[in-house]
């Protein structure tokens, strides 16, 4: 019984975290608004690879790397943290027709490598992962549960994934105007900037 209740807590977790607009959702938005819905999916591909990467690593190794380096945590939450900042800042100063550019930020990537990129430096990804889920499984049970969490992150990202992309699509219909493309840039890098402001600002107070 506790088993399932973890089961069904971590779903509505990923699922909830995945839905409120982050970094690798806004992402995708932008790429499936500027470079079509097949960038996007690629981009999605990324994505999910990246949680993968940090699910495996917070199955299979998490422990061994805190007791090599207990702050471990903390210096790549900083990193990705500044990171994302500079995100932020890179998509406020688009001033180009999305429709027509192609973000700067990506030119000399794939999609793919573009999401999977965005992952890996995603603070609000690395707190999940390395945090949120040995909380609610406890790490001596994870490696246990290796298939199910990973089938399961999969198809959770996939559902949530596959809306945004569908949306973003639908969405680009309306963007001709370059005015309503400037506005939903500036909403958007003002969460990616908020995420990152926060999550800096709550790793500091605790370290």
């Amino acid at each position: 019984m506790e088993l399932k209740i973890q089961m069904i807590t971590y779903i509505f977790t990923l699922a909830f975290a995945a839905f409120i607009p982050g970094p690798g959702m806004i992402g995708i938005m932008l790429k499936t608004i500027s470079q079509g819905k097949r960038n996007g999916w690629m981009m999605l591909f990324g994505l999910i690879t990246g949680d993968i990467i940090y699910l495996s690593i917070s199955i299979f190794m998490m422990t061994t790397i805190t007791q090599i380096n207990s702050r471990f945590t903390f210096y790549l939450t900083i990193g990705s943290s500044i990171y994302l900042l500079y995100l932020a800042y890179k998509f406020w100063i688009i001033k180009e027709n999305l429709l027509e550019y192609s973000l700067k930020i990506n030119a000399s990537f794939s999609s793919y490598r573009d999401g999977l990129l965005l992952t890996l430096s995603n603070p609000k990804t690395i707190s999940f992962y390395f945090a949120l889920v040995p909380t609610i499984f406890g790490s001596q049970s994870l490696p246990h549960l290796s298939i199910f969490l990973l089938l399961m992150t999969i198809m959770t990202l996939m559902f949530v994934g596959s809306g945004y992309i569908i949306f973003s699509s639908q969405l680009k219909v309306k963007l001709t105007s370059v005015r309503i493309q400037q506005i939903l840039l500036k909403i958007l890098s003002s969460i990616m900037g908020l995420l990152a402001l926060s999550m800096l600002y709550s790793e500091i107070n605790i370290g």
